[in-house]
């Protein structure tokens, strides 16, 4: 039996893997703050994603996202369109917003993409949230 995390993106019965990243360290911290759950917090690290500069990033439009896309937690017409993008395999990115901060921007990265095996991974350093964000 196969267990996948729900996820907003992705369709869940699929199991269909996919790398979400975000755009800023802000953007990340904020994201894994309101998914992570209650504390203890696991441990954390900041990691840089390089993509090749020649792959063409898909940034969908707005207008573009099924209705609802940005329910919380998620909807399924989210997981059909992430699943949808993911299974075509035309992109190595897409650019989508965040759910929590639309002017923000989070990108999901296909790991079946053949142009995957180029990007590059770099734990930057040791991530811990403020002691101020659990008033």
């Amino acid at each position: 039996m196969r267990w996948c995390r729900p996820v907003r993106w992705a369709l869940e019965p699929d199991c269909i893997r996919a790398l979400y990243c975000g755009t800023s360290v802000a953007i990340c911290a904020l994201e894994k703050f309101v998914h992570i759950g209650a504390a203890p917090f696991p441990r954390l690290v900041l990691v840089s994603v390089d993509i090749p500069d020649s792959r063409v990033l898909y940034a969908p439009p707005i207008a573009v996202l099924p209705v609802g896309w940005d329910t919380m937690p998620t909807s399924a017409a989210a997981q059909k369109f992430g699943a949808a993008w993911l299974a075509a395999g035309n992109n190595l990115a897409m650019a989508v917003p965040s759910a929590i901060v639309p002017e923000e921007t989070n990108v999901m990265l296909n790991p079946r993409h053949p142009d995957y095996a180029q990007v590059e991974l770099a734990v930057v350093r040791p991530f811990q949230f403020d002691h101020r964000m659990f008033k």
